[in-house]
């Protein structure tokens, strides 16, 4: 049944907006003319306003208002536009007028201070520009706040427009304030967090110059912790040219418990549940147990998290887990315990090392359950530039790791599994929908061993959610042969054995048509290999579409995807769904 609601008046529907078309014309001025006509297309993404007027008559009056606030902040305050509507389109017809220059520049501040000022980056003969005056403002706020000792920071400016001259007298003026130096610090509030941990986040020490933008930085490192909801810094009155400071402290829940449901094509459906504790000794040590059983998998992790390992750009992290699977490929139960210290090179860059041991029992189809002791020693590099953990729309990834592995059982099995993986997001911010164009490449070979000397659940597979979308999980790759048992039959195939090398590539549109609902196309290519040589020639392909629905968190996401290549006798399904937290990458 379909049920159809008819707008309310001056409601607009949420993916076509109504208002009418619109040119501006300025003569012998192509770049203010560009200029405005820029700025009238992003407002009419935003405004409400706009999108409740019906006539263009109403529309063409709100804008001629909005051009001429436009002009203004340009220097030209003798500007003119006016407006015509012919066929449901306007005409803005705009004369600029000479632009108002600065004839007259004076920054007050205390005179001590005036010798290192670098300047507001205006000087006498620049246009009178909005965004450059208060840009000045923005730098004397910076260098007092850098160079001063001042309780207070409060910075004004004055413009006066002589219209006769075309010109402005602009003036600056710093609010006079004492100068004074942090006296004792006191942080209340706190009742399970470790406080010498928070003071040693403020980095405040007594005697230093007091500034505001100080106390902010403090704060947003005390944020920053995940311990606290909410600080507030309380300055005393100066007492001798020092204040005493008080930082009131809110500390978050630290405890969360989750449980979760949920399907795909690859793994059936299954629940998992978890616990956290953000805080378990007090430092902002995170403790996290998780569980999951699904129809072919369930795993029991618990990790550890120290942040701040002995250094404040190191972390620590110690994990165990005990997983069983029951795949087309193999069957294979594992223990494995390790850790990883991880260090914050630079803003955007990440290097990791670490060392597991994994105990498992591996069955291949047809074949003995083999056991293995293997021991690891993972290097990791990422470089990350993107926007948002789970939902990038601007940046890119790359990361590299080099494992090399060792089975102490005495067989003598050596062998090093390398990964990298790389992706890349841009988002159309000035198109409909503000599509975001979204790559991810991966590829992987492991080298030092054959590939049937390699545990199963070690080798590279191809296909599923998380690789090629349209195929079964692990469902590409080498297969053997298997002799038939009737006489004159010929050999079937058997389930993927995984392989020594690994080639994906992924290409998504994305698309938001409101601030909760979006959309996606994709295209998936991927394949595995016997030999360590990943090649992009051979790729099996997979198409689809998704929805998004944004929560608070990160994007709900739904996909349906369909085999491109589909093989004969493989059993490769018409389509497979995918439903998960987050981006598929």
């Amino acid at each position: 049944m379909l049920f159809l609601l008819a707008p309310q008046q001056g409601s607009a529907l949420p993916f076509f907006d109504n208002l009418p078309k619109f040119k501006v014309r300025v003569s012998e001025n192509r770049e203010l003319q560009e200029w405005l006509k820029d700025q009238l297309n992003e407002q009419r993404k935003s405004s409400s306003v706009l999108k409740s007027y019906e006539d263009p008559l109403d529309v063409a009056r709100y804008e001629r208002g909005t051009l001429e606030k436009l002009l203004r902040s340009r220097g030209y305050y003798d500007g003119r536009v006016r407006q015509s509507v012919t066929d449901g389109e306007i005409l803005y017809r705009v004369v600029p007028g000479p632009v108002y220059r600065i004839n007259s520049l004076e920054i007050r501040m205390p005179s001590h201070l005036k010798p290192g000022f670098p300047g507001v980056g205006l000087s006498v003969g620049d246009p009178l520009e909005a965004e450059k005056v208060t840009e000045g403002v923005n730098r004397i706020e910076t260098y007092l706040a850098e160079s001063a000792c001042l309780l207070n920071v409060d910075v004004t400016y004055q413009a006066t427009v002589v219209h006769s001259e075309h010109a402005a007298r602009l003036e600056y003026r710093v609010a006079q304030s004492p100068e004074v130096h942090i006296g004792q610090i006191f942080v209340e509030g706190v009742t399970t967090i470790d406080e010498d941990f928070l003071r040693k986040r403020l980095k405040l020490e007594e005697g230093d110059c007091f500034s505001r933008k100080k106390m902010d930085a403090a704060k947003l490192r005390m944020l920053r912790t995940n311990l606290v909801a909410g600080v507030n810094a309380e300055v005393s009155e100066p007492h001798g040219g020092i204040v005493d400071v008080t930082f009131m402290v809110i500390e978050r829940k630290h405890r969360t418990i989750r449980l979760g449901v949920g399907y795909s094509s690859d793994d059936g459906g299954g629940v998992s549940a978890g616990w956290e504790h953000r805080n378990i000794l007090g430092r902002g040590e995170k403790i996290e147990v998780e569980t999951r059983a699904y129809e072919v998998a369930q795993s029991l992790k618990a990790e550890l998290q120290v942040p701040r390992f002995f250094r404040d750009d190191q972390d620590f992290a110690a994990t165990a887990e005990a997983e069983n699977e029951d795949r087309d490929s193999y069957q294979a139960e594992s223990i494995t315990v390790g850790g990883t210290i991880s260090r914050r090179h630079t803003k955007h860059r990440t290097f990791s090392v670490g060392s597991a041991l994994k105990f498992s029992e591996v069955q291949e189809e047809g074949e003995e359950s083999e056991n293995y002791n293997l021991l690891s020693f993972p290097l990791g590099l990422k470089i990350d530039t993107t926007d948002n953990l789970l939902d990038a729309h601007s940046g890119a990834t790359v990361a590299l790791e080099i494992k090399p592995y060792f089975d102490l059982r005495g067989s003598g099995t050596q062998f090093t599994k390398n990964t990298l993986v790389m992706t890349g997001y841009h988002t159309f911010e000035e198109t409909r929908f503000k599509p975001t164009a979204a790559l991810r490449i991966k590829a992987g070979v492991i080298s030092g061993a054959d590939n049937l000397e390699i545990p199963a659940d070690e080798r590279f597979y191809a296909g599923g959610g998380g690789s090629v979308r349209g195929y079964s999980y692990q469902a590409l790759g080498p297969r053997r042969l298997i002799p038939s048992t009737a006489a004159g039959e010929p050999p079937e195939l058997s389930d993927p054995i995984g392989g020594r090398s690994l080639s994906e590539i992924s290409l998504e549109g994305r698309f938001r048509f409101t601030e909760t609902w979006g959309g996606v196309f994709f295209v998936d290519g991927g394949n595995a290999y016997a030999d360590p040589q990943p090649s992009f020639d051979d790729l099996y392909w997979g198409a689809g579409f998704g929805v998004r629905y944004m929560t608070s968190f990160a994007p709900l996401r739904f996909d349906i995807a369909f085999p491109l290549d589909r093989r004969e006798g493989l059993d490769d399904s018409a389509y497979q769904i995918y439903v998960s937290l987050g981006q598929a990458f």
